[in-house]
């Protein structure tokens, strides 16, 4: 029998199912290049991950089917706030070494089992190190979304990550790094890309609402983030990033270019301004996912779960034939079974005898174990226990100072944030003092105070670890 060879695709549907909407492009091949034949742009009434796939898929069905698209393959973009990173360094190991290296790194950097995370990475090099970052999804969002797309008709041959396929996102080894900051309706996601992949990625709000109800971008906010995600790159990659792109609503771009320009100075960055007019960045998105599907048809990220092929189903079929021999031979094996049944009593018997001898010793031992398990964090990492110490002393007892939020960032340079309220200025100068007194406390800053009674605050400030912190 002859093999058929794998056409090539000449159209796919790119499709972004983010934060309500759904903004759906439909790409073909043509003598020029690529074209976009339809598109849709539709807001959606019910959740992604509503517990009726079946509603959702016959609501996008029907948007699509007004729109007139019938291309049924599918290049999804997976809604960024599905997605969890962790970033490390790589040893110089052998290629199952790396994996098993990996695997452990996900196990512990990653809130749940990594078996119920696809995970896909992007590897970065410096002139001395290798890098990468692990971007994981869970597979329960993934299994629901794949649900929501059969009931709409819709046959996935790819989830990738939007804002990776948008230009010059990923810059190539030695070519430079680059901030993407992409402004939506819902907030914010930083990508950084240096050693020729992503050195970082995140998500965060950053929009708040004017007296008038327009959204304003919070430039504080979203530069104290930035600062803090650049912070945590390696300085051997963050020395490469030279190119800070702001890119979705041209108004909120603008506001946003105006917010980062004196920061952006100080840190030697470009900034770079990708203004969509006539088309928000959820059409871009779409529209870039679907080009470079059919251009390539290898995205940098997959977290597309893998499927049997048709090889392996038509196996699987064919062995499911011979089920009848293997009932024979599994009869056979029947009165082996049952003669090797008393002795697996009597065994069975020989056992527990055993075990009431050495229960007592083994339930010790397991108390024991929980008291390991349940006090070992503490002894770990004791730095950000030694830094909340500081911190808590430096506060006033009578309550006039109270703080709201403590996040540490960074290992040998900390980097410390704290919110919290003061029921006046005094109060306030008087934890600053203390701060500045701390030997290990560098560069307190107020990043903002809101309010006057009671007074809102955050500050910041570097924590260098001392010897035997």
């Amino acid at each position: 029998m002859k093999s058929k060879t794998k056409k090539r695709a000449q159209s796919v549907l790119g499709l972004t199912l983010s934060d309500g909407q759904l903004r759906a492009f439909h790409v073909a091949r043509t003598k020029g290049g690529l074209e976009v034949v339809k598109a849709a742009s539709a807001a959606l009434t019910l959740d992604l991950l509503h517990p009726e796939a079946e509603l959702v898929g016959r609501e996008i069905k029907n948007h699509l089917d007004e729109a007139g698209i019938r291309e049924r393959h599918c290049v999804v973009g997976v809604p960024a706030r599905w997605v969890m990173s962790q970033h490390g360094m790589v040893p110089d190991l052998g290629p199952e070494d790396t994996a098993s290296f990996l695997q452990i790194e996900a196990e512990k950097g990653f809130p749940v089992d990594p078996a119920q995370l696809q995970i896909a990475r992007s590897f970065q090099k410096s002139t001395a190190s290798t890098f990468v970052t692990q971007l994981a999804v869970r597979r329960e969002q993934l299994d629901r979304l794949s649900a929501v797309l059969e009931e709409a008709g819709l046959k996935p041959v790819s989830f990738s990550l939007g804002l990776a396929v948008l230009p010059k996102a990923i810059a190539p080894a030695g070519g430079g790094g680059r901030i993407s900051v992409a402004v939506d309706p819902a907030g914010v996601t930083f990508l950084i890309s240096a050693g020729g992949g992503i050195a970082a990625f995140r998500t965060c709000e950053a929009n708040i609402e004017s007296e008038a109800g327009e959204k304003i971008v919070n430039g504080a906010s979203i530069a104290r983030e930035l600062r803090i995600t650049l912070e945590q790159v390696p300085a051997e990659l963050r020395a490469e990033v030279k190119e800070l792109f702001l890119t979705g609503e041209p108004t909120v771009v603008r506001q946003l270019a105006d917010s980062l320009g004196e920061w952006a100075r100080a840190a030697g960055l470009t900034i770079v301004r990708g203004d969509l007019p006539g088309k928000n960045l959820a059409d871009e998105t779409a529209e870039r996912l679907a080009g470079h599907w059919l251009e390539t048809r290898a995205p940098d990220l997959e977290f597309l779960p893998p499927h049997p092929g048709r090889w392996a189903r038509l196996m699987a079929r064919y062995n499911s034939k011979r089920l009848a021999t293997a009932s024979f031979a599994v009869g056979a094996l029947v009165v082996l079974v049952l003669a090797a049944f008393g002795w697996q009593e009597y065994r069975r018997w020989s056992l527990r005898n055993e075990w009431g001898d050495m229960q007592a010793q083994v339930l010790r031992l397991d108390g024991v174990q929980r008291q390991i398990d349940e006090f070992q964090p503490w002894y770990a990492d004791t730095r950000s226990l030694n830094i909340l110490l500081r911190v808590t002393e430096c506060f006033p007892d009578n309550g006039s100072v109270t703080a709201k939020s403590f996040e540490v960032h960074g290992t040998t340079t900390s980097i410390v944030t704290i919110s919290g309220t003061a029921r006046d200025n005094a109060s306030l100068l008087r934890v600053q003092e203390q701060l500045r007194n701390a030997k290990e406390v560098q560069g307190l800053k107020i990043e903002q105070i809101r309010g006057k009674t009671p007074m809102q605050f955050t500050l910041t400030f570097r924590w260098k670890n001392s010897p035997g912190t």
